[in-house]
């Protein structure tokens, strides 16, 4: 099965929002990878307003852009492929742990410490 209809069926039923409509959206406001390996979703956003990172009536301002959250990521490659694929690096990389009760809740990692990390593993 392609990465790309991992993530349509992994997808919440109970979003707000469509698959489709996410698509749209980061197409637009950040970026999206698909490939035989991965399928990304993700967009630049501040660690210091983070919590707005599934309000999509935030705009996050360039100057503050620190962190890239990675929204879905399906596939043998998920997350870690992102860093290869991203237009450009920032200072950490984050994404939701989906733990309990609260399923917003960030991982944070220094987007060098996590390249170093993943390179070991991979």
């Amino acid at each position: 099965m392609k990465p790309i209809d991992l993530a349509r069926e992994q997808y919440d039923k109970n979003s707000p929002r469509t698959f489709e409509e996410d698509l749209v959206f980061y197409l637009n406001k950040g970026t999206v990878y698909s490939g035989g390996d991965a399928f990304i979703m993700g967009r630049p956003i501040s660690r210091r307003h983070s919590r707005f990172c599934l309000d999509y009536k935030f705009t996050y301002r360039q100057p503050e852009w620190d962190t890239w959250f990675v929204y879905l990521a399906a596939g043998p490659g998920k997350v870690f492929r992102f860093q290869d694929v991203a237009p450009f690096p920032l200072e950490w990389i984050s994404w939701n742990k989906h733990k309990g009760d609260n399923p917003n809740i960030l991982n944070f990692y220094k987007w060098d410490k996590f390249k170093r990390k993943t390179k070991q593993n991979g």
